[in-house]
């Protein structure tokens, strides 16, 4: 088999109807985080909030950080005749998502520079129900999808349509607003939850998957229990226990912790340093917008790839490698003239390391899962790999401060060590996801 034939079967499962599916739903997952974290601060500065007030309403993302807290209940609380109707995933994606539409269409309506209050109430419970979709979705896709191998591909496919979404509503809801006025634009962002939708009713509810030892042998010894008090073990405390007697359980949560530290100290830092330079916004624009986006597709379509021929730890290393070169990068280019094509060169590297690495961790994520858990598992993972975002980059600007730009990002390709470091013992344990999944509750670190 010539080279191009083996690339083009390597590429084939983006054809599979679930793996399509999945782009749509990360498209009804990605616009809402746009909304929260980027169009507001605009939308509210137009309509002459202070920025003491437009930086508070940043307290609104700490629902994507803990959803881990709420995800039990949409793991396992069905909802009644909504459940019956389309099932426990379904039922939950669709009744967030009409929530979701009504919060929208209901803040484009109102004068923040009168309403704010009200503005911020709306807003809040739009990014509360955008992290509870993300739960739903993380779920769903992973639940659709029966051959583990196949769960990069799903992932690729997840961040695809996640970040189209992210561009369409960033550049869309820009050029209606300029055009038509705010109010117009921010209640078409709800059109954006329809290819999750149809993708859902297209593709149905996942199968049901088998009970797993763990939870017989649960459901066993507590079987006196009433039935309410077991469903609320199952839905809360369960997932966490079977989590907790995997081998080297511990060490597994430290290195979602940290395996993207590197990165994410840098992302905080790497506005400031753009605008000190001197760039204009049209370097900006060219580099991000439109160099930045396409390779940051090439990576994550290449990242199902890298995952399925080499495997999982292999994919993390060169992933987590070229990640943390990524920060040189930034390093190089704060140490010379302020051209457009360093800028271009350096933030594409960056996106497609940025690219590779996201397909391959929501893999790796997927396939720590426990079948009976997934919503609650993953939503657990998730929230603890933006952890690090959070802890190691609140302090970063009084670093970059204090030591310069250069020295700045190679404390940020240092900090990318010990995630390194994690990995290589996982491996060497052979620690394989397939493993945890079933693992049977001997040692932890």
């Amino acid at each position: 088999m010539s080279k191009a034939q083996d690339l083009w079967a390597a590429l084939k499962p983006y054809r599979d109807r679930r793996i399509v599916a999945t782009f749509g739903l990360g498209m009804s997952s990605g616009f809402p985080l746009t909304f929260v974290i980027s169009l507001l601060g605009i939308w509210l500065s137009r309509e002459n909030v202070s920025k003491a007030d437009v930086g508070l309403f940043a307290l609104i993302t700490t629902f994507y950080t803990w959803k881990f807290l709420w995800s039990p209940a949409i793991d396992r609380l069905p909802l009644g005749p909504i459940t019956r109707l389309f099932g426990q995933r379904r039922g939950w994606l669709f009744t967030i998502q009409a929530v979701m539409a009504v919060c929208i269409f209901a803040v484009a309506g109102l004068e923040p520079s009168t309403q704010l209050y009200s503005v911020a109430v709306l807003c809040a419970a739009i990014a509360f129900l955008s992290a509870s979709q993300d739960i739903v979705i993380d779920a769903y896709r992973i639940e659709i999808i029966d051959d583990r191998e196949e769960q990069g591909y799903s992932a690729a496919a997840y961040v695809f349509g996640y970040r189209t979404a992210n561009y369409i509503a960033g550049v869309g809801v820009l050029l209606i607003a300029n055009y038509y006025g705010w109010a117009l634009a921010i209640s078409l962002l709800p059109l954006l939850l329809l290819p999750g939708f149809l993708a859902a009713l297209f593709i149905g509810e996942p199968k049901a998957r088998d009970e797993s030892d763990f939870l017989a042998e649960e459901r066993q010894s507590n079987s006196k229990m009433p039935r309410v008090l077991e469903r609320l073990r199952e839905a809360v405390w369960l997932p966490f226990k079977e989590f907790s007697r995997r081998d080297y359980w511990l060490l597994v949560l430290l290195f979602i912790l940290l395996f993207k530290a590197g990165d994410a100290v840098t992302a905080i830092m790497t506005g400031p340093l753009i605008v000190e330079m001197g760039f204009s916004d049209l370097d900006i624009a060219t580099a991000n917008k439109t160099v930045g986006f396409i390779t940051l597709m090439v990576g994550v379509g290449l990242g199902a790839v890298l995952y399925k021929r080499i495997g999982i730890y292999p994919a993390l290393l060169f992933t987590g490698i070229l990640m943390m070169l990524t920060n040189l990068g930034f390093a190089w280019l704060s140490m010379g003239a302020t051209e457009g094509w360093r800028l271009a060169v350096t933030i594409g590297f960056e996106n497609f390391a940025t690219g590779l690495g996201t397909t391959v961790v929501i893999a790796y994520y997927a396939g720590l899962c426990n079948a009976n858990f997934t919503a609650t598992q993953f939503a657990l993972m998730s929230s603890l790999g933006n952890q690090a975002r959070t802890i190691l980059g609140a302090p970063s600007g009084y670093v970059a401060e204090a030591v310069g730009w250069v020295e700045f990002f190679l404390y940020a390709t240092a900090v990318a060590l010990p995630g390194l470091i994690l990995l290589f013992i996982l491996w060497k344990k052979d620690v394989g996801t397939g493993n945890l999944a079933t693992g049977d509750g001997k040692a932890d670190i």
